[in-house]
C-alpha cells in the first residue's frame, strides 16, 4: 500500500514550522506555562514549605484584599506610575529635541545617556543608594554646602522620604532609554517638512509644535506605553535602594509580591493572586500597545474577537488623543514663556544646556569612581568627602580577595555568551520566516513574540520559580540560559525582521533560480547583507543578559556551587549595618566599562532600530 504525498497546500502550511517552532516552544515554556501555573496557584493553598494543601477558591484573593497595607500599596503603585511616567516623558521629549540638534555639547549628552542605559540597573541603583545615604551621603553634603538643608536626612531609610527618593531615581534611570526612542522618531521626520516650514517663516518653536511633534505622535505613544510597562514592572530600583529597610512604605505591587512570596510571609499562593492581578493590568497595557504596533489593515486579522479588540483599543487611543489635545490647550498660555527658551536651545546655548545635562547623568558614575578609591573611614565620614584623602588604587586588586569576583565574571560571561548564541540561533530563522513566508497565522506569530516583550520576568516570577522547582532546575545553567533567551527574543526577532524586510526580495528569487534552497538563501544572501543588524542584536542581547538581576537572584543563586552571576554576587558587599562601597563600586566599574564601550559602538544603529522595530 502506498501513502499519499502531502498536497501542495499542506506543504505550504507546514513550511514555516521548522523556522518558527523553536521560538514558539520557548515562548510557551517560559511565558505561557508560568503564567498558567501562577493562575492555578492563586486558587489553591500552599504551605510554607511549598506543599499544595488543596483547593482554596478565592480565599487567596480575599486574604490579599484584607492585608492592612493593600490600599497603601495600590496607592503607591498608581502614584509611581503616574508621576514617573509623566515626568519621564516630559523630560525625555525635551532631551530628544535637544539631541536632534548639532554641536559638541549634544555629543557629550548623547554619550552621557549611553552610560546609565548600558550600565546594569542594579549597579546604578547601588550608587544612588550611596548618594542617598544619611550621615555620609553625597547628596546631603552637596545640599548642606549649598545651604538648602541643615541636617542629614536618611532619604531611603526614613518611611516619609523613601518612596519619594526611589521615584526620583526611577525617573532618572528611565529617561535615557525613552530619550533615545524619541530621538529615533525625530530622525525619521522628513527634512523637506522642516525646510518648508522655515521658508514659510515659522519659528523654531512653531516648527517643533506644528511639524515635528505631530510627526512623531506614534513614537511618543510607543515610548509612553513602553514606559508604562517598564515603570510598572520596576523591581530593581526599589529593591536595591530600600529593600526591607523602609517596611512596605516604598513598595509597589511588584516588590510587595516578591516580599510576600520569598521574604516576609513565604506565601506563594497569595503572591500568585497578586501576580495575576498584575498580569491583568499588563494585558490592558498590551491591548493599547497592539493598537500602535499592529500590522497594516490588510494583514490584520478580521475575526470578530480581533475586531472587538481593535474597537476597544481604538476608543482608548481616542481618549488619549483627546486628553493630549486638552493638555495642549491648557499649556498654550505658556508658549510665550517657552518659545524664547526653545529658540535659545536651538542655538549655541543648547550646547551649554546639553553639557550641563550630560554632567548630571554622568555625576553618579563619577561618585562611584571616586568612592571606589576611598578608605572605609572616608566612605563613612560625616560629612562626606568629595575626593579621596588617600587614593586607594589597591581596592581594585583587593576586591578579588573579598569575594570570588573572578568566578562571578566567569559565570556571567558563560550565561551571557550562551544566551546570546541561542537568541541568534532562534531569532534569525523566525525573523526570516516572518519577513519572507506568507503563512496563515503570521500576524498571530508576530503578536505572540510581542507579548513576550510585554511580560518581563518579574511579572511571572512566581510561576517561573515553581517551574524551576518542578524541573529541579534551581541553580542550573540551562534553565537560566533558556529564561534569559526567551525574555530577549522579542527585541531580536523584531529588529532582525526589520533588517531582513529591507533586503530586496528579488535577491532571494535570483538565488533560488540558481538552485539555492531557503536555508541557503538565508545563509549566503540575506545574512551577509544584515551584518550590522546581527551585531546590534548580539551586543544588545549580550548586555541585556549580562545586566540581568532579578531572575538570577531567584532561580540561579547557588554560592555552594559557585553559580552566582556578577549582578547578584556584588550584593554581598551590602550589609544590614555597613556596606563596603569601595569594593562594591570597584567591581561595578569593571563590569560597566565594557558594556558602555559596546553600547557606544552600536548606539546610532540601535536608535534607528528601536523606532523601526516598534513601528514596523
Amino acid at each position: 500500500m502506498t501513502t499519499r504525498r502531502p498536497t501542495g497546500r499542506l506543504r505550504d502550511a507546514l513550511a514555516p514550522v521548522p523556522w518558527i517552532a523553536p521560538t514558539i516552544i520557548l515562548v510557551l515554556g517560559v511565558i505561557a506555562f508560568p503564567a498558567g501555573y501562577a493562575v492555578y496557584l492563586s486558587f489553591v493553598g500552599v504551605n510554607r514549605i511549598g506543599q499544595i494543601t488543596g483547593f482554596a477558591g478565592f480565599d487567596n484573593y480575599v486574604r490579599l484584599f484584607r492585608e492592612p497595607m493593600f490600599g497603601h500599596i495600590i496607592l503607591n503603585t498608581g502614584t509611581w506610575l503616574v508621576v514617573v511616567v509623566a515626568v519621564t516623558m516630559v523630560c525625555s521629549i525635551a532631551i530628544a529635541a535637544l539631541l536632534s540638534g548639532r554641536g559638541w555639547g549634544r555629543r557629550v549628552l548623547r554619550f552621557a545617556l549611553i552610560v546609565p542605559w548600558a550600565a546594569a540597573l542594579v549597579m546604578t541603583s547601588l550608587v544612588w543608594r550611596f548618594i542617598l545615604e544619611g550621615r555620609s551621603g553625597m547628596l546631603n553634603r552637596v545640599l548642606n554646602d549649598l545651604g538648602l538643608i541643615d541636617g542629614y536626612p536618611d532619604w531611603f531609610r526614613d518611611p516619609t522620604t523613601a518612596f519619594g527618593a526611589v521615584m526620583v531615581v526611577g525617573i532618572i534611570t528611565s529617561i535615557p532609554f525613552t530619550s533615545f526612542v524619541l530621538l529615533g522618531g525625530l530622525m525619521t521626520v522628513p527634512n523637506e517638512l522642516v525646510e518648508a516650514a522655515r521658508v514659510d517663516g515659522a519659528s523654531s518653536w512653531a516648527i517643533w509644535w506644528r511639524v515635528k511633534l505631530p510627526a512623531i505622535r506614534s513614537t511618543i505613544f510607543v515610548a509612553m506605553v513602553l514606559n508604562l510597562l517598564h515603570v510598572f514592572n520596576a523591581f530593581t530600583v526599589i529593591w536595591v535602594i530600600t529593600g526591607a529597610g523602609a517596611g512596605n512604605f516604598a513598595d509597589t505591587t511588584i516588590t510587595w509580591m516578591y516580599k510576600i512570596a520569598f521574604v516576609t510571609q513565604l506565601d506563594t499562593s497569595e503572591a500568585a493572586a497578586l501576580g495575576v492581578l498584575n498580569v491583568i493590568f499588563l494585558v490592558a497595557l498590551i491591548l493599547v500597545y497592539l493598537r500602535v504596533a499592529q500590522p497594516t489593515e490588510s494583514d490584520a486579522p478580521s475575526t470578530p474577537v480581533a475586531s472587538r479588540i481593535r474597537d476597544v483599543v481604538g476608543v482608548v487611543d481616542d481618549l488619549l488623543v483627546r486628553a493630549g489635545l486638552r493638555i495642549g490647550r491648557t499649556l498654550r498660555p505658556l508658549r510665550q514663556f517657552i518659545a524664547p527658551l526653545a529658540r535659545r536651545a536651538a542655538g549655541p546655548a543648547g550646547n551649554v544646556v546639553a553639557l550641563f545635562l550630560g554632567a548630571f547623568f554622568l555625576a553618579p558614575y563619577l561618585v562611584m569612581f571616586l568612592a571606589s578609591l576611598k578608605t572605609t573611614n572616608e566612605l563613612w565620614s560625616m560629612p562626606a568627602t568629595y575626593l579621596p584623602g588617600e587614593w586607594r588604587w589597591s581596592n581594585y586588586v583587593d576586591v578579588f580577595t573579598k569575594i570570588p569576583l573572578a568566578d562571578y565574571f566567569r559565570v556571567s560571561l558563560t550565561v551571557a555568551l550562551a544566551s546570546t548564541a541561542l537568541i541568534l540561533l532562534v531569532a534569525i530563522p523566525a525573523a526570516y520566516a516572518a519577513s519572507r513566508l506568507r503563512f496563515r497565522g503570521r500576524t498571530a506569530f508576530l503578536g505572540l513574540i510581542l507579548v513576550t516583550q510585554m511580560f518581563p520576568g518579574i511579572a511571572l516570577i512566581i510561576g517561573l520559580y515553581q517551574e524551576a522547582l518542578l524541573l529541579d532546575a534551581i541553580g542550573e545553567y540551562w534553565f537560566i540560559i533558556v529564561i534569559d533567551t526567551s525574555f530577549n527574543l522579542a527585541f531580536a526577532v523584531w529588529i532582525l525582521f526589520a533588517n531582513i524586510s529591507a533586503v530586496p526580495v528579488e535577491l532571494d528569487e535570483a538565488a533560488r533560480l540558481d538552485g539555492l534552497g531557503r536555508f541557503g538563501v538565508l545563509i549566503r544572501v540575506v545574512l551577509p547583507l544584515i551584518g550590522g543588524g546581527l551585531v546590534t542584536v548580539a551586543i544588545f542581547s549580550f548586555i541585556g543578559v549580562w545586566n540581568e538581576f532579578m531572575l538570577a537572584l531567584t532561580v540561579f543563586n547557588d554560592p555552594a556551587q559557585n553559580r552566582v552571576v556578577l549582578t547578584v554576587g556584588i550584593q554581598k558587599f551590602v550589609g544590614v549595618f555597613e556596606t563596603n562601597y569601595q569594593y562594591l563600586f570597584a567591581a561595578s566599574l569593571m563590569a560597566i566599562i565594557p558594556a558602555v564601550i559596546l553600547f557606544a559602538l552600536i548606539e546610532r544603529r540601535l536608535v534607528g532600530g528601536l523606532t523601526a522595530g516598534s513601528l514596523k
